[in-house]
């Protein structure tokens, strides 16, 4: 079916709309010139074998490399009449971003743009959207920062989803606007992918059951993986136990990238059978007390294992690497209680063993307490890592190289992240230990830690550590509570040499609070 015109514009007949020259060329190609001659075809440009009536095939395949390159090149513009007006969407004026906060932003985005995140977070709180100066800079931001595309779609506003609209590159505004997010049936039947994906999630909002019937029924005619891949992860929305037998068929999927989020969702199932048959792997492969899986062959277990690993087709792959390979996949989606259950011990216990006698043993179970997101199991991870990179008692950073210190502490509340931190620091820290610990600790920090880290970088002896000194002034400078500047006096106590970078540094740090505080007075 023919798309009209949008109102005001005029255009020749679309080439790859149905009922045009290339449709009568394909028609004719399919049924033979000896039967068909070859149609005629005024939107196209004339050939020489035109004035042979009896050139037949030649005709057509003429016609039809011309109609190719149009297709390929593209359409031809539509022109737009005089008296059409293309208008954007209406504004409430008094929810548009005034003079002060516009020129705030416009400093963010002219500069470094660290403060970004904290200034979308307080004009979405708020409830502002964007100035329209400020709109095409903010909305090419989002274009390639795909973690900022969330907050600029809360402040885009009626200005910036007829943007999104006039330009595909602005489009995932339009697709994260949580008002477009409701079922219809003609999207899920016709719509992108993405579209479909939302549509799917909204409907499981409302009504899990009836989405995933809907997806079981498509999926045996869904040719794409990328397609079945996006459609799967809507159910991800209310996931639940009624979702464990569709789920787990997701594992026999020829998409290497389906198999996986199968295995990612059945992963937050952990009383499904799929999690058992993991549990089971993981007693079969253990001699504990003698060990716990040093030197042990996934692949030993069969076909099944692999499977139930999102492994198959890749089974086949053999020698050390792909041990390791397998015995990372199985540590991480196996509930962890198995190994308190196997070993008698606490999780501190365990991970202790495992650190001293297992080094990939203990990776791959840091990574499952964060991949799982395991409180529990990361306070016990955290302790484990004080007493040994901390404590300087052996070379644990060495051997544990891509430690994930900053997503453990990710799964504890604020207070009792930063309360972990100052824990952790003592009188012999040195700066570039405090770098590490502040680094892997997002903000906004707790004024206990702010006060702490003012501190430290008012005290003589810190300021020796030029190295770090630097880097830690511009970690506190995105993280600090804004009224920590209430810790930093203008100046730094007076010490005897140079120092390198400490009073650049430690004046930067106060003019980008002062710049934060100024920012949140202004959506006061």
């Amino acid at each position: 079916m023919s798309t009209p015109s949008p109102a005001g514009f005029s255009s020749p007949a679309d080439p790859l709309e149905a009922n045009t020259s290339w449709d009568k060329l394909v028609s004719a190609a399919l049924v033979g010139t000896s039967r068909r001659p070859a149609p005629p075809t005024p939107d196209l440009p004339p050939t020489p074998a035109d004035e042979d009536a009896e050139a037949g095939a030649s005709a057509l395949l003429d016609r039809a490399a011309l109609a190719v390159v149009r297709r390929l090149a593209g359409h031809v513009p539509a022109t737009v009449a005089a008296e059409a007006v293309v208008a954007p969407d209406g504004e409430d004026d008094a929810s548009v971003a005034g003079p002060e906060v516009t020129r705030r932003l416009e400093r963010i985005l002219a500069g470094p743009s660290e403060l970004l995140p904290e200034w979308l977070g307080l004009a979405g709180a708020a409830g502002l959207h964007v100035a329209p100066s400020t709109l095409p800079a903010l909305l090419a931001k989002g274009a390639y920062n795909s973690s900022l595309r969330p907050a600029i779609a809360a402040v885009a506003g009626p200005r910036g989803r007829w943007l999104a609209r006039v330009n595909p590159g602005w489009g995932y505004v339009n697709a994260l606007d949580p008002r477009d997010r409701v079922f219809d049936e003609h999207t899920w039947e016709r719509g992108s992918a993405v579209e479909r994906s939302h549509a799917l999630a909204a409907l499981r909002a409302v009504d899990p059951d009836r989405a995933r019937g809907l997806l079981a029924a498509a999926w045996p005619d869904l040719g794409r993986a990328e397609l079945r891949r996006h459609l799967l992860e809507a159910l991800s929305t209310g996931l639940g136990p009624a979702d464990e037998e569709f789920v787990e068929k997701a594992l026999d999927d020829k998409g290497g990238n389906v198999r996986g989020l199968a295995l990612s969702l059945l992963v937050r199932l952990p009383d499904s059978a799929h999690a058992h048959r993991l549990r089971d792997y993981v007693r079969d492969l253990t001699t504990y007390p003698q060990g716990l899986m040093d030197g042990v062959e996934v692949a030993s277990l069969g076909a099944q294992a692999l499977r139930d690993l999102a492994l198959v087709p890749a089974g086949d792959k053999t020698g050390a690497q792909a041990d390791r390979e397998h015995l990372w996949t199985l540590v991480t989606n196996t509930p962890l209680d198995v190994w308190t259950e196997l070993t008698d011990c606490a999780p501190d216990r365990v991970l202790r063993h495992a650190e001293e006698h297992e080094g990939e043993l203990f990776d791959a179970l840091a990574n499952a307490i964060t991949h799982q997101g395991d409180a529990e199991w990361a306070r016990a991870l955290l302790t484990v890592f004080r007493n040994g990179a901390l404590g300087r008692t052996n070379d644990f950073a060495r051997r544990h190289p891509s430690f994930p210190l900053r997503a453990l502490l990710s799964l504890l509340p604020v207070e009792e992240r930063c309360a972990w931190v100052l824990g952790s620091l003592t009188e012999k820290s040195s700066m570039n230990d405090l770098y590490d610990l502040l680094a892997s600790t997002s903000g906004p920090w707790t004024r206990e830690l702010s006060a702490e880290v003012a501190g430290r970088l008012r005290a003589p002896k810190w300021q020796r550590d030029a190295r770090a000194y630097g880097p830690v002034c511009e970690i506190a400078a995105e993280r600090m509570p804004v009224d920590g500047i209430d810790d930093l006096p203008p100046d730094l106590p007076e010490i005897r040499g140079s120092y390198g970078n400490a009073e650049p540094s430690y004046a930067a740090l106060r003019d980008t609070l002062l710049f934060r505080l100024d920012m949140h007075r202004e959506f006061m």
